[in-house]
């Protein structure tokens, strides 16, 4: 085998291995779920406190990546839509699309690697549960409640 060869044989198990201890080292998130039942308007009891918590708790172990000011930007968007939507609710299937095209911006966020797939996975989860305000709302107090338990994972982000 020539040097150069390997050098690239070398350099590509170097790449393989760690992408194998990254994974290994990711924790499932919890089921985000956000109703206990959706009918009689019962939000998931442990949604905002424990399930909140825990996504936070794992997507902070990532030191490298999901810095509080990438992840902000996702939070502020939310705020965006939810400001302009709280006064005209009934616009909300109107702006649906739009609040959907956060699943793109997290993909091209996991593809500069600001964030990582347990964030993208957390944001995809939630966005495939909305379907209504009530929905969107929900959605909207969980992120916040993962930020304030962000914040607190991250002190010194």
């Amino acid at each position: 085998m020539t040097q150069s060869k390997f050098r690239n044989n070398q350099s590509f198990n170097q790449r393989q291995n760690l992408d194998r201890r990254q994974q290994e080292n990711t924790q499932p998130l919890p089921e985000i779920k956000f109703w206990e039942n959706k009918k009689e308007g019962l939000v998931n009891p442990l949604l905002f406190s424990d399930i909140a918590y825990q996504c936070s708790e794992i997507i902070s172990k990532d030191t490298k990546r999901n810095k509080r000011s990438q992840l902000r930007k996702f939070y502020d968007e939310i705020l965006l839509f939810y400001d302009r939507l709280k006064v005209t609710k009934e616009s909300f299937p109107q702006f649906l699309p739009y609040i959907k095209l956060l699943r793109a911006k997290a993909y091209y966020s996991l593809g500069r690697k600001h964030i990582n797939d347990a964030f993208k996975d957390m944001i995809e989860k939630c966005l495939n549960q909305i379907e209504t305000w009530e929905d969107f709302e929900v959605f909207k107090n969980f992120f916040e409640a993962f930020m304030g338990f962000y914040r607190y994972h991250r002190k010194d982000d």
